[in-house]
């Protein structure tokens, strides 16, 4: 017999259930981006680290052999860049092993289905973030789907490992963060510290949130026991530095210098070129404009609407509390309950790390991929825009089914679009955007099209025994040749710049480490012609060449 608590929640279990089964189903048709050979060495690395720090010898022995095998002459050396995070690396090199998977094209359909049951699992702590401030399993539901459809955020869950893994963790992170504002407990404070120093790990960015607890354990110390609060925030800072070591094994050993040596391997990184509406930059030196535009550009319209009014009833909030101040007030000035605490916590984080990322000389490539976990905040925004609506006692019955319609129309129009992009939803802009920004912008810099474009060039040319590839565009395709359909005796080499004139074929993506007005170093030889312009919604993601 079927218990009524079931009933209650199965609109739930269907929607999870329901992601589930569409990432189960979808997760082989996406392509393989330029970083996920490098992530599996790290992986490696770190596993034959540790399999050698706990005396597991066989362990040892598998991770150096896989290690060993991972080549690519452009592959960044793992001995000096290995100052990345183990959180998922290291399992996916587990799985691997455990699972035995010898076949290249494995290895990394391994990674991705990994990749969106990790965002599966972040989903799920979304829903319960949403249900402990808005207390509505409906508009909790909303907004997981929100997040789910975010056509950029869909894309990269099953191939953006770094920027996905970091969201997911945020997520988990903001759970017990809410969990520890909702009951003072020092479990919950402690878990907040643990996933804090996972989501650090991950990226350093993840250092917002333990600054947005201790900005608001500040604030509270003029209206509370304010040795109750500094033994919280001391034990939340102890912890946290504790818990980013004991997960980040770069630190085991001479840990301030190693963890000085991240930071100066960060600083290390050479700027390239950033394509942006029709003009090169350096990658530290985009516009200030860089990161909003992108956000406007590449976000559904819906999801644009939504968060412009959730975020301006905030501000307009917080900005109506800082102007009536009062130093001696017996009560707290920025926030009203437990409830709007947390909106507190949500907008300042959003707006010192959205300010972060635009005015800090950070390295920008392949539009914002940094920021993808901005998402988190756009949809938590949206939803309280969609949660003060139906508050409105004005808002009757006859607005609410407008409303529900207007919602409906959106929804389908996201989803379709996915349908629209399969599968190159992170190279998404939406419906609003001309073709002429779309293509004077940097689209596919992960080259997820390159596996497409050796499959066709493989399927066209059967009859052949050997076929040679340029590459007009800063992209290593040669990372992409062990994970082709092979068929026959057919081989495939790839010529270097310098003799792209003897290629039979050039491929180009359009990523330059040069400026392509000033410098000829990708142009096309005057003896090829264009034979395919391979489009979606009108961004050009790839171009083929044929020599005469």
């Amino acid at each position: 017999m079927i218990s009524k608590k079931f009933i209650k929640n199965s609109r739930k279990y269907f929607v999870f259930f329901s992601f589930l089964i569409i990432g189960l189903l979808i997760y082989k048709d996406y392509g393989f981006n330029i970083d996920e050979k490098f992530h599996r060495s790290n992986g490696f690395y770190w596993l034959k680290y540790l399999s050698n720090y706990f005396n597991l010898d066989y362990l040892q022995i598998v991770s150096e052999e896989k290690l060993n095998s991972i080549k690519g002459f452009t592959l960044s050396d793992i001995n000096y860049y290995n100052k990345y995070g183990i959180i998922f690396d290291v399992p996916a090199a587990l799985m691997e092993v455990i699972l035995k998977i010898d076949e290249p094209l494995y290895f990394y359909q391994l990674r991705h289905i990994l990749v969106f049951l990790y965002f599966f699992i972040g989903l799920i702590f979304f829903y319960k973030i949403l249900l402990s401030r808005f207390k509505n399993d409906t508009i909790a539901l909303l907004g997981v789907i929100l997040l789910f459809i975010t056509p950029r955020i869909f894309g990269d869950s099953f191939q953006n490992t770094k920027d996905i893994i970091f969201l997911t963790f945020i997520i988990i992170s903001t759970y017990f963060f809410f969990e520890s504002i909702e009951k003072e407990k020092y479990k919950n404070l402690i878990l907040f510290s643990l996933f804090s120093a996972i989501s650090t790990s991950v990226r350093m960015f993840g250092v917002f949130l333990p600054f947005s607890f201790l900005l608001m354990q500040f604030i509270l110390i003029r209206k509370k026991n304010y040795k109750k609060i500094i033994f919280n925030s001391s034990l939340f800072i102890i912890t946290f530095f504790l818990f980013l070591i004991l997960i980040w094994p770069l630190l085991w050993e001479n840990t301030f210098e190693n963890f000085k040596s991240y930071f100066e391997l960060l600083s290390s990184y050479p700027s390239g070129k950033v394509f942006f509406l029709g003009k090169y930059y350096n990658s530290d030196l985009v516009p200030y404009t860089y990161l909003p535009i992108w956000i406007v550009i590449s976000t559904p319209v819906l999801h644009l609407i939504l968060f412009s009014y959730g975020f301006f009833i905030l501000s307009k909030r917080l900005y109506g509390r800082l102007i009536n101040l009062k130093i001696n007030s017996s009560v707290n000035d920025f926030w009203r309950g437990k409830n709007e605490s947390k909106d507190f916590s949500m907008l300042t984080s959003f707006i010192l790390t959205l300010c972060g990322l635009i005015f800090f000389n950070l390295k920008f490539y392949n539009s914002w991929r940094i920021g993808y976990f901005l998402y988190f905040f756009i949809i938590y925004f949206a939803v309280f825009a969609l949660y003060i609506t139906l508050a409105k006692k004005r808002f009757n019955l006859t607005k609410k089914i407008l409303l529900k319609i207007f919602l409906i129309i959106f929804f389908i129009l996201t989803i379709y679009r996915i349908f629209i992009y399969h599968p190159y939803q992170s190279c998404y802009f939406n419906i609003l955007v001309p073709n002429s920004i779309k293509n004077n912008v940097e689209v596919d810099y992960t080259g997820l099209s390159a596996i497409h474009f050796l499959n066709k060039m493989i399927e066209e040319n059967q009859s052949k025994k050997l076929i040679k590839i340029g590459v007009a565009s800063w992209y290593p395709i040669w990372r992409m040749l062990e994970l082709v359909n092979k068929k026959g005796d057919l081989k495939i080499e790839i010529v270097e710049n310098r003799q792209i004139s003897n290629a039979d074929f050039i491929y180009t993506n359009k990523i330059s480490d040069v400026d392509k007005k000033f410098n000829k170093k990708y142009d096309i030889p005057s003896n090829f012609k264009k034979i395919k312009e391979f489009k979606v919604d009108g961004a050009i993601i790839y171009e083929a060449y044929q020599r005469n």
